[in-house]
């Protein structure tokens, strides 16, 4: 494949990174001033959600300036490729406990309102780490 080509498709990745990060970060702004509209815990793992996406955008972005900047033997592009595939494998975990919150929240209308399992989180967020 030609450098050419190659650069032309890093510049892609930066654009649409850009952008989503841009767009991640406006949701995040805007959630979090609604925020007390919602369960805390709720509020609490979508912002979690927001913040894994803004840190992935970050790092594709920071690992397409490098590489563009430094060459491709850098090794800051470890530590960012690093940094991306980590987020991202905490963010799937997350998503199926912000699935599984919800449905408690569905089953438990009534109750759930007042209920607040910061225990839940706590271990919630051990199983997302491991």
């Amino acid at each position: 494949i030609q450098d050419s080509t190659i650069q032309f498709f890093d510049a892609l990745d930066l654009i649409a990174y850009s952008l989503s990060l841009i767009f991640f970060s406006v949701l995040l702004t805007i959630h979090y001033s609604i925020r007390y509209t919602f369960h805390p815990v709720f509020s609490f793992y979508f912002a979690l959600i927001f913040l894994g996406y803004i840190l992935c955008a970050i790092a594709i972005v920071s690992y397409v300036i490098v590489k563009f900047l430094a060459g491709e033997n850098c090794g800051m592009l470890k530590i960012l490729e690093t940094i991306n595939t980590v987020t991202y494998s905490y963010l799937l975990p997350l998503v199926f406990c912000l699935t599984l919150e919800r449905l408690a929240a569905t089953i438990f209308v009534k109750r759930y309102e007042n209920m607040r399992p910061w225990s839940a989180v706590v271990i919630s967020q051990i199983f997302c780490v491991s």
